[in-house]
């Protein structure tokens, strides 16, 4: 008899899996037992854990099953060479920025990019100047960078080296990669993109075409994002933009940044997904995206109802649902969870975020709308609210930042820690990430401006989970010693 209280980690999670909630949250695997190929993996999760012996070749220098693995999978991505990465798209992204750029660079990146690529840039020393994403102001998201603002940091920093992008967004909005790629390549610029939430498209001519297939230099993908493998399952994908030099570079930090001893678990999860997706995906996504447009069609029907479409991106992937009501996030949240037994991945503001897959039931899908409708005719009155007290501040990081030190600096400058409310012009000693989706509100040694503290007063009020390098309080910042 397994003594619980002695395993809180697996009593939580045992506790969670026991709600039997209809889960829209990564990773992207339900309903397992459906699947005849994911069925195999779980009856083989143990005998597959190995390690590097006669027959089982070795991820960081491969020659054998590996690297047949791996040709497989470039020709799936539609890459000059398509890698694995058992420590997720953090260490795809941190290859490919290694790989290609030196300590000190100038590289013009998006401001709404994951922590992971600002891990990087301040492990490199690299200097960055942000290029500002578009808002969709109905939603109060921020959006995909346009050419234009590119062509407008570009003239401001004409000595960036590369551009770095997210794209899709955590809410499904693609950016023009090719007219972007075709400036980059025109201008002697690596375009990067951090192509975490796209994994997906290269498996069905439905949804947007990847990164890498419309001109990027590199991309990571998660495939346990959207797909049904593992968490930690990433693929680096590599162009033929790319010389043999510098994709043997790339190659080097691919292994530098991961686990010596690499799961073969998640390997074949890869693996397998991407068999799966060859064979199924066409008709899968034919199918899920039919569902979804009777989903959101049933959605409109709510008074007080936006559902995020191409009408707010010109690319979009339909697979990422995002609802915005007139009530908070955090109380749809946890009102769909606790009466209606759904999960979404996250909130942000007044938008409700959902991961959809083929590996969604249908009626789990229509019962989305139907629990938000219920929401509706239980809460009518504060639904029709025109004067809201928890009017949303917009986190759509369209704000100028300015970037006073380098965070390797920081780490061994003076610190105090401070009311944020008095924080004002100060400059920032710790990283305020709010987790999802993984965006940095602030970073050390920004200057702390009056929208930051706003925004994270808000977030606070809302109780949003915020992950934070210091150790302060809830409504203190950790700030250098003198002021701006």
């Amino acid at each position: 008899m397994i003594r619980f209280e002695r395993v809180p980690l697996i009593k939580g999670l045992k506790l969670y899996t026991e709600e039997k909630n209809a889960r829209f949250h990564m990773p992207g695997h339900r309903n397992e037992e459906d699947m005849e190929e994911l069925r195999y993996l779980k009856e083989n999760l143990f005998h597959f854990d190995v390690t590097e012996v006669e027959g089982t070749d070795n991820l960081h220098y491969p020659e054998e099953i590996v690297k047949e693995s791996e040709i497989l999978l470039a020709e799936a991505m539609g890459a000059m060479e398509s890698l694995y990465c058992i420590n997720g798209s953090t260490a795809s992204n941190y290859a490919m920025i290694f790989g290609l750029l030196r300590r000190n660079d100038r590289i013009l990146v998006q401001r709404n990019c994951h922590q992971s690529i600002y891990n990087a840039i301040a492990l490199l020393d690299l200097q960055p100047a942000y290029l500002i994403p578009e808002v969709i102001e109905d939603f109060d998201l921020p959006s995909i960078v346009t050419l234009e603002e590119l062509k407008r940091m570009h003239r401001k920093s004409p000595d960036a080296r590369a551009v770095i992008l997210t794209s899709p967004t955590y809410h499904g909005t693609v950016a023009d990669i090719e007219r972007l790629s075709a400036y980059c390549r025109e201008n002697g610029l690596y375009l990067l993109v951090d192509e975490a939430h796209g994994a997906h498209f290269s498996f069905s001519d439905l949804l947007p075409q990847s990164s890498i297939r419309r001109g990027a230099h590199a991309s990571s993908v998660s495939f346990h994002k959207t797909l049904p493998a593992m968490t930690q399952s990433s693929v680096l994908n590599l162009s033929a933009l790319l010389s043999d030099k510098e994709r043997s570079r790339i190659r080097h930090y691919h292994r530098v940044f991961q686990s010596s001893s690499p799961s073969y678990p998640l390997l074949c999860s890869m693996e397998m997904t991407r068999y799966y997706m060859e064979e199924h995906g066409e008709r899968l996504y034919e199918e899920l995206i039919a569902r979804i447009e009777v989903l959101k069609a049933d959605l409109l029907t709510i008074p007080g109802v936006r559902v995020l479409s191409e009408k707010e991106s010109r690319i979009y992937d339909t697979t990422r649902l995002v609802v915005n009501t007139p009530l908070s996030g955090v109380l749809m949240d946890e009102t769909l969870r606790r009466e209606h037994k759904i999960q979404c991945e996250m909130t942000e503001g007044r938008n409700i975020i959902f991961i959809l897959t083929p590996f969604d039931r249908e009626d789990d899908l229509m019962k989305i709308g139907r629990a938000i409708k219920d929401v509706h005719d239980q809460n009518e009155l504060l639904w029709n609210r025109k004067d809201d007290p928890q009017s949303y501040v917009r986190y759509a990081m369209n704000y100028p930042l300015l970037r006073k030190f380098k965070e390797s600096d920081v780490l061994f400058m003076e610190d105090e820690e401070i009311e944020i409310k008095d924080a004002h012009n100060r400059v920032s000693s710790e990283k305020i990430i709010p987790y999802p989706p993984g965006i940095p509100l602030i970073l050390p040694g920004e200057v702390i401006s009056d929208e930051v503290i706003k925004t994270y007063l808000h977030l606070r009020s809302h109780e949003a989970n915020i992950l934070r390098s210091g150790t302060g309080g809830n409504d203190t910042i950790r700030v250098l010693r003198e002021e701006v």
